[in-house]
C-alpha cells in the first residue's frame, strides 16, 4: 500500500509540475507575443517614418518642380536597402499618389536584396506573415503610400528557443522541487500512512468479524471475516440493520444503542447467517464516541462496533470435554462421577416420592485371565461388548454406568420388591451366556452381581454403594456368575473382614507373629530330619488366631507380602542359629503363597537374606502349592528356575489336588513332592486312593524326587506309607506344630512313639 502511495504521490507532484509549467509557458508565450507585437508595431511605424521621410522629397518633386529636392532618388533607394537589413522587414514598396509604383525592394530567405517587380508580389505575400501600409503626406496632402511586408519567422524561432531554455531551467528547478516536496510530504505522511495501512491490514485480516454501524444500527463497514460467516454470495450487507443478524440477542444488547450509553456489552449470542441462527458467537458491542460532526456523520451521533467470533469449535470441544468428564471413554457409558451424581439425584427423588430404588453392582468373572492372556486390547473389546449387551437387557429408565475396571452399576428406579430387581439382574447374567468372540476365539465371561435396596438396606448413596459392593463380593464367594442380595449377615462378615485387616496391620507393626515348627520324620530311620515353619498370630492379650482365619485376608489385601518377608527373614535366622547346635543338619521349609511368589520383591529379598546369612541355601526349602503354579504357569516356571539358581530346595505342596498334577512334574524343577493329606486320609488297602498314593510314590522315586506324606494321623497311616516305602512323613501322629523350645526338646528325644 505504501508503494502505491509513493507512486501516486510522485505522479501527483509530476502532474502538478507539468500543469504549472504548461500554464507558465502559455502565459510566458502570450506575454512575449504581446510584447513583440507592441515592439513590432513601433518598429514598423518607425521604419515607415524613415522610408516616408526618405522618399517624400522625391515624390514631391514630381508634383512641385519649384521645391528644391532635399534628397535624391538614390538616397531613397539606399534607405530601402538599409531597412531591409533588419530581421522583420522583407519587402518595401513605395506607391505614388495614383497608385503607381515609385520604387520597391525585397529580400529572400538568404538575405539577398532585389528590386521589386509586380510579378513577385504574390510570392512576397506568401513569404511575409502580414503587410502594413502607411500614407506619405505633406501637410494635408497625401502624396502616396508605403507598403511594408513583415516576416516574423525569426522572432518565432527566437521566441521558441528562449521558451525552451526557460522551460528547461524551470524543469530542472521543478524536478528539484518535486523531490524536495516528495520527501517532505512523505516524511510528514509516512508514519500516519504506515499506521493507517497497519490498521487496514489488521482490520481486513482479523479472524474476528468486525462490523461498524451508525447509532441506529445500520451497517456501513465490515471486514472479510464477517462476509465469510455469511451465505456465499451475500454482499448486500451495507445498509442492513444489525438486528437482522442477531434477532435473538438484540434485545439483550439494545441498551447500548440508547443515547448517552457508554458501557460495552459482551456475551454469547446466536448469529443468523441468513439460512439459520445456529452459529454461536462471542459478541462484544462497543460505543465509538464522535468528537465532532463530519460529512459521514453530520449529526455527530455515537457509532457502534460489533466484534464477534464463531465459537462453534469451542462449544463442541466443551461438549466433548463434558462427555469425557461424565462418560467412560471406552464404552461410552456414564462414568463413576456421573453415576454418583445420578444416584444422589435418584435417591432424593425416591425419598420425596416414597418409592424404592435398587442398586445393582456387576463384576465380570474371568476378565483378569483374558486381560493377562490376550492383552489390554482384548480386555477392552470384552468391556465394550459386555456394556452393549447390558444396555440391551435394561429398560430405558435404568441407568447403566461403568465405574472402573470390569465393574458396572445399574440404578433401577421404582422397584416394588426384590423379585423385580432379581429379574433384571438375571437378565444381565443371561446377557453374557453367549461367549464373547475375540480374534476368532470364544471366551466365556460371567458376571457376579450384588444388589442393595433403598430404603431397606441403606439411607444414603454411600451406604447403598458400599452394601451393593459387599453383596457383589459375596456373589463371587458363592462361586461366581451368581446374584447376591445384601443382608446384615453379609455386613457383619465384611465388618469382620476389615476389622481383621486393621488388626493385621497392627500385628505387622508390633511383631505379633511367631514361627511354630512341625517335624518331618524319616520313616525308615525313625528320626526327625527336617521341620516345616508355620506362622502363628498371637495377639498382645495372648489370643491365638488360626492361620485359616487370617491368611486368606492377608492374601486378599496383599498383607501377605510383608508377612512372608518376615517369615523368610526369621526362618533363615533360625537356620543360622542352628549352625553350631545339634540341629545343624536340619533343613527348614517355609510356605510361599501365590501372591508372594509373583511379587517382584520376592526373589531379590530372598537372595539378599541368603547372601547375608552365610547358611547353606540347600537347607532352606521353599514350598509352593500347585494352585499357585497354575495361576500363571509360564511365569511360575521362570521364577522357580531363578529360585534353583539360589541352590534352595523346591517343594510342591498339596500335590494331587490340581488339574493336571503329573504333567507339571516334567516342567517344574522341584526336589520334593508333598502328597496332600486327602490321599492319606482316604487311602485303604485296595481302594483307588491307595493305588494313586502308590503310583505317586513310585513315580517320584523314578524321577529322583523325594516324597513327603502329609496328614499322618495314626499308626495305620504310618504302616500304609511304610508298605509303599515312603521315606518321609509329617502329621499329628508325630507332633503338632510346636514353639521353638518344645520343638528343640522333641528333636533331641530320639525315642519317638
Amino acid at each position: 500500500m505504501l508503494t502505491i502511495f509513493n507512486y501516486r504521490l510522485i505522479a501527483a507532484l509530476v502532474l502538478s509540475t507539468v500543469i504549472i509549467m504548461s500554464v507558465f509557458g502559455a502565459v510566458r508565450f502570450y506575454l512575449s507575443e504581446k510584447a513583440f507585437e507592441a515592439n513590432l508595431d513601433s518598429l514598423v511605424f518607425q521604419t515607415s517614418n524613415r522610408i516616408t521621410s526618405a522618399v517624400k522629397p522625391s515624390i514631391w518633386s514630381i508634383y512641385s518642380k519649384s521645391v528644391e529636392r532635399s534628397f535624391s532618388q538614390e538616397f531613397a533607394s539606399g534607405v530601402l536597402d538599409s531597412e531591409l537589413l533588419g530581421e522583420y522587414v522583407v519587402g518595401v514598396v513605395v506607391y505614388g499618389q495614383f497608385g503607381h509604383i515609385y520604387m520597391g525592394k525585397w529580400k529572400d530567405r538568404q538575405g539577398q536584396v532585389f528590386s521589386y517587380d509586380v510579378k513577385q508580389r504574390k510570392k512576397l505575400i506568401e513569404y511575409a506573415d502580414f503587410r502594413r501600409t502607411f500614407p506619405i503626406s505633406f501637410d494635408t496632402m497625401t502624396l502616396g503610400k508605403v507598403e511594408l511586408f513583415i516576416d516574423t519567422t525569426a522572432f518565432k524561432q527566437h521566441q521558441k528557443d528562449t521558451l525552451i531554455v526557460e522551460l528547461i531551467q524551470i524543469g530542472i528547478v521543478s524536478i528539484f522541487f518535486v523531490f524536495v516536496l516528495f520527501y517532505m510530504i512523505k516524511r510528514s505522511l509516512l508514519k500516519p500512512m504506515r499506521k493507517l495501512e497497519l490498521a487496514h491490514k489488521t482490520f481486513a485480516s482479523m479472524t474476528e468479524a468486525i462490523v461498524y454501524t451508525d447509532h441506529k444500527g445500520d451497517i456501513y463497514e465490515f471486514n472479510n471475516a464477517f462476509l465469510n460467516m455469511l451465505k456465499p454470495g451475500a454482499v448486500d450487507v451495507v445498509g442492513k440493520n444489525i438486528q437482522a443478524f442477531f434477532p435473538e440477542a438484540f434485545n439483550t444488547f439494545a441498551p447500548v444503542f440508547a443515547e448517552g450509553a457508554h458501557e460495552a456489552w459482551q456475551g454469547e449470542a446466536s448469529f443468523c447467517a441468513y439460512d439459520s441462527c445456529v452459529v454461536p458467537v462471542w459478541l462484544t458491542v462497543s460505543v465509538v464516541e464522535e468528537d465532532a460532526q463530519s460529512l459521514e456523520n453530520p449529526d455527530g451521533a455515537s457509532e457502534l462496533v460489533f466484534v464477534f467470533q464463531d465459537i462453534s469449535e469451542r462449544k463442541n470441544a466443551e461438549a466433548k470435554l463434558q462427555k469425557l468428564a461424565f462418560h467412560d471413554v471406552l464404552t461410552g457409558q456414564p462414568n463413576r462421577q456421573y453415576f454418583e451424581e445420578e444416584l444422589a439425584l435418584n435417591l432424593n427423588l425416591a425419598q420425596r416420592q416414597g418409592r424404592k430404588l435398587s442398586l445393582i453392582f456387576i463384576d465380570l468373572d474371568n476378565f483378569k485371565h483374558i486381560n493377562d492372556a490376550l492383552g489390554h486390547a482384548a480386555g477392552d473389546d470384552v468391556l465394550i461388548e459386555a456394556a452393549k449387551r447390558f444396555r440391551l437387557r435394561l429398560r430405558r429408565a435404568d441407568f447403566l454406568a461403568r465405574i472402573g475396571g470390569d465393574e458396572f452399576t445399574v440404578i433401577v428406579n421404582g422397584v416394588t420388591d426384590s423379585e423385580e430387581s432379581a429379574f433384571i439382574a438375571k437378565g444381565l447374567i443371561d446377557a453374557l451366556n453367549e461367549p464373547i468372540v475375540i480374534n476368532s476365539t470364544e471366551f466365556k465371561v460371567g458376571a457376579s452381581i450384588g444388589i442393595a435396596n433403598y430404603p431397606d438396606d441403606a439411607e444414603d448413596e454411600q451406604e447403598l454403594i458400599k452394601n451393593a459392593d459387599i453383596a457383589m463380593y459375596n456373589a463371587k464367594d458363592l462361586g461366581k456368575n451368581q446374584i447376591s442380595f445384601f443382608s446384615n449377615e453379609l455386613n457383619e462378615k465384611v465388618e469382620h473382614y476389615f476389622e481383621l485387616k486393621n488388626h493385621l496391620d497392627l500385628a505387622i507393626k508390633h511383631g505379633e507373629f511367631r514361627l511354630y515348627f512341625q517335624p518331618k520324620v524319616d520313616l525308615l530311620a525313625n528320626k526327625i530330619c527336617a521341620a516345616e515353619a508355620l506362622i502363628r498370630w498371637i495377639k498382645a492379650d495372648g489370643t491365638l488366631v488360626a492361620p485359616d482365619n487370617f491368611i486368606p485376608v492377608a492374601e486378599d489385601t496383599k498383607q501377605i507380602i510383608p508377612i512372608g518377608q518376615w517369615v523368610i527373614e526369621t526362618a533363615i535366622q533360625q537356620l543360622k542359629d542352628w549352625q553350631d547346635t545339634e540341629f545343624k543338619d536340619l533343613s527348614l521349609s517355609i510356605n510361599v503363597s501365590a501372591i508372594q511368589l509373583y511379587d517382584e520383591s520376592f526373589l531379590p529379598h530372598l537372595k539378599s537374606n541368603l547372601a547375608s546369612s552365610g547358611i547353606n541355601p540347600a537347607q532352606l526349602e521353599i514350598e509352593i502349592t500347585e494352585t499357585a503354579v497354575i495361576t500363571d504357569t509360564e511365569t511360575a516356571v521362570k521364577i522357580l528356575y531363578e529360585l534353583k539358581k539360589l541352590d534352595v530346595m523346591l517343594s510342591l505342596d498339596d500335590f494331587g489336588t490340581g488339574y493336571s498334577s503329573l504333567s507339571y512334574l516334567r516342567l517344574l524343577p522341584v526336589d520334593i513332592l508333598k502328597i496332600d493329606r486327602s490321599f492319606i486320609a482316604s487311602a485303604k488297602e485296595g481302594n483307588v486312593s491307595n493305588k494313586i498314593l502308590a503310583s505317586i510314590i513310585a513315580l517320584a522315586r523314578d524321577l529322583a524326587i523325594d516324597v513327603v506324606a502329609e496328614g499322618v494321623e495314626d499308626e495305620t497311616h504310618l504302616n500304609l506309607l511304610l508298605a509303599h516305602q515312603c521315606q518321609l512323613g509329617q502329621g499329628y501322629y508325630f507332633s503338632r506344630p510346636l514353639p521353638l523350645a518344645q520343638f528343640s526338646e522333641l528333636a533331641l528325644d530320639l525315642s519317638l512313639h
